[in-house]
């Protein structure tokens, strides 16, 4: 199977890669995966070690993270930019069926309670509303300063962590979304002042920097 770093590889390049095999011919064990021909060949003599082998990777190439996302067809990942991390079924707002009919006030009714249930289910304890309240702060900040999606993936897996080992408990969701942000954009090389983020946000940068 040809790895994650082969599968961003242009068709027909070829990448050696160490593995458990022994070459029956000259007991090399670097191999050479041919992408193009689906060829495995031994690097030291040129034996063929098994050939049309299937490429499972996607055909498209992909240079960063935002790009693989973006590219992805297999449905939606997992995202902890989103509070339940997008996991539950999203009830749209509209009263209209796929067809763009109106319901009818009988089916209006069911919907509503529907998607009152929903939202329930969806935040049901302390952490879900902590989390609901700062994943959407998180949002609006990193709108405003104009924050890639990776860096705003890692800012709310850092704030997730931050509420796992209970270390937010004497600070503000709003300072804390702001550290989080702080310590994403350093740890992806691309920093924002704590000026810049006080700015866009709702406490002053004393409370951020804590």
């Amino acid at each position: 199977m040809a790895t994650n770093t082969n599968r961003t590889e242009k068709r027909g390049e070829r990448a050696r890669s160490k593995s458990g095999f022994t070459c029956s011919e000259c007991g090399g064990t670097e191999v050479v995966q041919d992408l193009e021909k689906g060829e495995r060949i031994c690097a030291a003599c040129g034996l063929v070690i098994s050939d049309h082998r299937i490429d499972t990777g996607p055909e498209w190439r992909a240079f960063t993270a935002d790009e693989k996302d973006a590219r992805s067809r297999t449905g939606a990942p997992t995202n902890y930019a989103i509070h339940d991390k997008g996991l539950s079924t999203m009830i749209d707002w509209r009263d209209h069926d796929s067809q763009g009919k109106r319901f009818t006030a009988k089916k209006r009714s069911e919907i509503y309670r529907l998607r009152k249930w929903q939202i329930r289910t969806r935040v049901h304890s302390s952490v879900d509303r902590n989390l609901a309240q700062a994943m959407s702060e998180l949002d609006r900040l990193a709108s405003q300063l104009g924050l890639t999606r990776s860096i705003k993936e890692l800012a709310a897996l850092l704030y997730r962590k931050l509420i796992i080992r209970r270390l937010a408990r004497s600070r503000s969701i709003d300072a804390m979304v702001g550290a989080a942000i702080y310590a994403a954009c350093r740890l992806r090389t691309a920093p924002r002042s704590l000026e810049e983020i006080s700015r866009h946000s709702r406490v002053s940068k004393k409370k951020i920097g804590q």
